[in-house]
């Protein structure tokens, strides 16, 4: 029941932005603001606790702790409109609405840490620990929604294979650290010439996957040239004797499962592989060549 509460609450408010969040959350506030007048001097402290949590989890942890001092504020503005204390009891009351405002203040805190541990979990469960790009497990599930959309937008969808050509020297004469400072100048290199949209995968040691998006095999052929070059120029200016073959198939509509888009991109890349290395074969499903 809990865990439902939760993923609706997850469902329907990380879609919202901010100042929307700070809204609904203010009209809370005046809400509670109202009843604590109503009902005189009973604590509503859980309730308030509602819109604090729902800021600092959605928004931040400054938010959440600013809308701890408006629920004081809030608290303390509804009793003095009650005036249901006397003078000889004044001390203790102030002294509750202090205690209350820390609950506020402690439990507002630990939203945004939990908050901020469970985004640091998502994303190094996502993640190649090493290069930052999306792990294998990640792109699936990614791709899998892409090539719905694609299928029932009817939108050209591109894959591309990429092996890194003589990765293993690197590592046999230059060092494990070498290779890593490789692989991550690769991904950068690729992530810094791709859009927003598209989606890069370290699929194992030396080999990425690329997913392009609404790219039809005109501009995925270009793109993927150019690419292409842009890492050779890196590995040049790095003097690190690497190339890479790049296997690539592009689908005008209507792909087939992830599993077999991916094979068949490998299949193009191990193509190349074959016949000399350090090259580009894309083609466009089912029979157009481009390389």
């Amino acid at each position: 029941m809990v865990i439902r509460i939760h993923n609706k609450t997850v469902n329907l408010f990380s879609s919202r932005s901010p100042v929307t969040i700070i809204s609904i959350c203010l009209l809370m506030l005046a809400l509670l603001g109202w009843i604590d007048y109503l009902t005189g001097d009973y604590s509503m402290i859980v309730f308030y606790l509602i819109p604090v949590s729902l800021v600092s989890w959605f928004v931040s942890s400054r938010g959440g702790l600013f809308f701890c001092i408006l629920s004081l504020f809030t608290r303390f503005t509804a009793d003095e409109a009650v005036n249901s204390f006397t003078l000889t009891n004044a001390a203790l009351h102030y002294w509750n609405l202090f205690i209350e405002f820390l609950f506020l203040v402690i439990m507002s805190l630990l939203f945004s840490a939990l908050h901020k541990n469970l985004d640091s979990e998502k994303t190094r469960a996502n993640t190649d620990a090493l290069t930052g790009a999306l792990n294998r497990r990640a792109f699936f599930d990614i791709a899998e929604y892409e090539l719905n959309r694609s299928h029932r937008y009817e939108h050209a969808i591109t894959i591309a294979y990429i092996d890194l050509d003589n990765f293993k020297e690197i590592n046999d004469h230059l060092g494990h650290t070498t290779g890593d400072r490789l692989l991550i100048t690769v991904t950068k290199t690729i992530s810094a010439a791709i859009r927003n949209t598209d989606i890069l995968s370290r699929f194992g040691g030396d080999e990425f996957v690329l997913l392009l998006p609404e790219t039809p095999a005109d501009a995925a052929a270009t793109f993927l040239k150019k690419l292409q070059h842009q890492l050779d120029l890196v590995m040049s200016a790095k003097n690190w004797p690497v190339s890479f073959s790049i296997g690539a198939i592009t689908y005008p509509k209507s792909p087939p499962t992830v599993d077999e888009v991916i094979k068949k991109a490998d299949m193009l890349m191990y193509e190349v592989k074959r016949s000399g290395k350090n090259r580009l074969l894309h083609i466009e499903s089912p029979e157009v060549i481009y390389g």
